[in-house]
């Protein structure tokens, strides 16, 4: 193959990777994806649930380029243990902020996953079980197949505001895990109840609101996910509201994330997680909290709230050469570190109980690592979806705290259901429940 094809794709190549062939180009089998930049220990260096389970190179991030390329070029079958090594694997976005690190732009492990999935998608290879989240989401709108009119039952009494039928100030996003399982009930009214005490002026769109498209988007139907979220941006657009809270990390990395990779414009309104905007309003006096009982916790950062949830600026892909040797991007490219997730809100919504101690696990924030919960793993590949589940749990068993928290609503049903089968000391709960018993109520809401 030609240098020059090598950087950039040829004119008639319609294969979702066509654009990353440069970037594919630039993997030279350092490594640096397996690991976390700044491991603290042996026993927790991993920053890859899918190589730690797989055990060979093809399931590592730079493994996954190289079946790319194999696939894309005809050089590899779409055999049953490499469609294995591509999906067994949450997308977590670990090997793409452990790669740039080392490499910067130059490869774009995540990127080219994507492509991967969607190049899998378009030669009719994906598995049974995702096309069936797939067929889903396009019948009901969420990738569990549960009817539309379920999606407000966890309101049920609360006498919410419809956002698409009275003017509200805030638009409260829901997202498929919070509205479907009612295990996570509580923490929404555990929401619920702190914006009232606040006097946030909010409503929801009820049945109108569907998946963000980012789920979509992580199994490879990029097309899916594109219909997905205009829908979605219309539901925003018809509510008129000044602002959008997302209780859900998967729908707000959808919108922040995904939705300029598929080339949606931007919200016309900002976007906030309910972390932040709660965060918010207790610095400014509108929320306090009361003492809470004696508990040491340990936060887990969900991947989709924090290195995954970083808004995506779209930018010129194309390579050139300079020096006749050095390859180089022709435009400056956005660079996605992970450094721009929403780390501190929930540490510091956590630190305000009184009584509760705040330890860390030694993969935090960009470095965590995921729960095993995403990415279509679980229902494809349940055992390498529990054995993440179980090492993050070891790990926050090392700490010593009693309390595993975390902000996002799939993270803490696999976590929470993994502990349960395997038993241990810890607890896994929201974030929410934690806050629910500790906030001053006013008078008038009690």
């Amino acid at each position: 193959m030609s240098n020059k094809r090598l950087l950039n794709p040829a004119p008639d190549d319609r294969s979702p990777l066509a654009g990353l062939t440069g970037n594919i180009s630039h993997c030279w089998r350092c490594s640096h994806c397996k690991w976390t930049p700044s491991p603290k220990s042996n026993a927790f260096a991993h920053a890859c649930p899918s190589i730690q389970w797989g055990q060979f190179h093809a399931y590592s991030g730079g493994g996954k380029v190289i079946t790319a390329f194999a696939l894309k070029e005809g050089e590899a079958q779409y055999t049953e243990t490499a469609l294995q090594s591509v999906f067994a694997c949450t997308m977590c976005g670990a090997c793409d902020t452990s790669c740039k690190t080392n490499n910067a732009e130059l490869v774009e492990p995540l990127s080219i996953l994507y492509a991967l999935r969607a190049h899998i998608a378009q030669e009719g290879h994906s598995l049974p079980v995702h096309l069936q989240m797939r067929d889903n989401l396009r019948q009901h709108g969420n990738a569990l197949g549960r009817p539309r009119n379920e999606r407000s039952l966890w309101s049920e009494g609360l006498a919410l505001k419809d956002a698409l039928a009275e003017q509200v100030d805030v638009l409260l996003l829901i997202g498929c895990d919070y509205a479907f399982d009612q295990a996570l009930w509580p923490e929404l009214h555990a929401i619920v109840r702190l914006l009232r005490s606040a006097g946030v002026d909010f409503g929801v769109a009820h049945a109108a609101e569907v998946s963000t498209g980012e789920g979509a988007y992580d199994l490879g139907f990029q097309d899916d996910a594109r219909e997905l979220a205009k829908q979605m941006a219309q539901v925003i657009a018809r509510s008129g509201a000044r602002q959008v809270v997302s209780c859900s990390a998967s729908s707000f990395a959808g919108i922040r994330n995904i939705w300029p990779r598929l080339g949606l414009p931007t919200l016309a309104q900002p976007i906030l997680h309910v972390t932040e905007f709660i965060d918010d309003l207790f610095e400014a006096g509108r929320l306090t909290l009361l003492k809470g009982e004696p508990v040491t916790v340990t936060y887990h950062d969900p991947c989709k709230l924090g290195r995954l949830s970083e808004q995506v600026v779209p930018s010129d892909t194309r390579w050139t050469k300079v020096l006749n040797t050095m390859s180089v991007h022709e435009a400056p490219k956005q660079v996605l570190f992970g450094n721009d997730g929403v780390y501190e809100p929930p540490r510091r919504l956590l630190e305000r109980v009184a009584g509760l101690q705040l330890v860390e696990m030694e993969r935090n924030r960009v470095g965590s690592y995921c729960c095993g919960g995403a990415g279509g793993a679980p229902e494809a590949f349940p055992d390498f979806a529990r054995f993440a589940a179980q090492n993050r749990l070891d790990e926050a068993r090392s700490t010593g705290a009693e309390v595993l928290a975390t902000a996002c609503g799939g993270c803490r049903r696999h976590l929470a259901d993994v502990a349960s089968a395997t038993g241990g000391n810890i607890r896994v709960m929201g974030l929410f429940e934690i806050l629910a018993g500790c906030v001053d109520v006013p008078v008038q809401e009690r």
